[in-house]
């Protein structure tokens, strides 16, 4: 039996299941004039998303205090679809940044606002991420009635690819790519954190460059085939006189990386996320 908790909307519902257990309900009415302690039928409902570990209720807790319920259920939808029809495996931290993105664009949509992305096409590279992508654009616009344009599917592949995760769980993960990855993104994310960089309207093309450069390092890393190119010996100590709050943040990003994952990284790996964060924060 499913229990009414919280109704968010006519259409979601926050149930009790059984005596522990928490899930997100979704069906046409299936809130409508239902009140704390109500029954709800489980023939009505179309979507249910299980909320039955303390990492799941935190991070569905999180999105809610800047996302839309609707916003929310439809980005949960997606990472299950890719879970269910692609078998795609991903990290847990998806939920968070793929929603976050939606709302962000959602946003932009809706303010006129919204810019065509610069991003390449990697879509021969990584045909399953577009794939999904495809589908998840699709889905955005039946589920919110909104019209998100076909070039928006490259910066949600981005995500996926940035954010899969082993096939096998019991897979040792100390020094496979999927623990590099999950790690450098964390990394880049508190630091970013820290400084108040975040995705925006006039950053989002810059934002999603970075995306492509991150996946680019797990690789190299996870190969050991960083990029030893020689770089002329004045662009790092020109960049950290003309660009000194870029130089920092890139620096404590590769000083962090290298600590955690136990790696060293060269001077070109620094130089490039100078470049970026230099477009991210327009330093002047």
């Amino acid at each position: 039996m499913l229990v009414v908790n919280r109704v968010y909307n006519n259409n979601t519902v926050l149930v009790d299941v059984g005596r522990k257990d928490q899930a997100i309900i979704q069906g046409k009415g299936v809130g409508f004039q239902k009140r704390h302690g109500d029954n709800v039928s489980p023939t009505r409902v179309e979507r249910i998303f299980y909320l039955n570990t303390d990492e799941a209720k935190q991070r569905f807790g999180t999105l809610l205090k800047d996302v839309p319920i609707d916003i929310t259920m439809t980005g949960f939808a997606i990472i299950e679809m890719a879970k269910k029809e692609f078998h795609y495996p991903v990290l847990d931290y998806i939920y968070v940044t793929l929603t976050d993105h939606i709302s962000q664009t959602y946003k932009h949509l809706i303010a006129g606002k919204y810019e065509k992305s610069t991003v390449p096409d990697i879509r021969d590279r990584y045909p399953t991420e577009y794939a999904i992508a495809d589908k998840a654009v699709s889905m955005i616009n039946h589920d919110l009635n909104v019209h998100f344009p076909k070039d928006s599917a490259k910066a949600i592949a981005l995500h996926f690819i940035n954010a899969r995760g082993s096939e096998n769980p019991e897979q040792e993960k100390t020094e496979d790519q999927e623990d590099f990855g999950k790690g450098v993104n964390q990394i880049v994310q508190s630091v970013f954190k820290e400084y108040g960089i975040t995705r925006n309207i006039t950053n989002q093309n810059y934002f999603d460059r970075l995306m492509i450069h991150l996946q680019y390092l797990v690789q190299r890393i996870s190969t050991n085939e960083q990029d030893n190119r020689a770089l002329n010996q004045s662009i790092e100590s020109d960049f950290q006189k003309i660009y000194p709050k870029s130089y920092r943040i890139a620096n404590e990003i590769c000083d962090k990386i290298q600590a955690r994952l136990q790696i060293n990284l060269n001077n070109n790996e620094l130089v490039y996320f100078v470049i970026h964060i230099q477009r991210l924060i327009q330093e002047r």
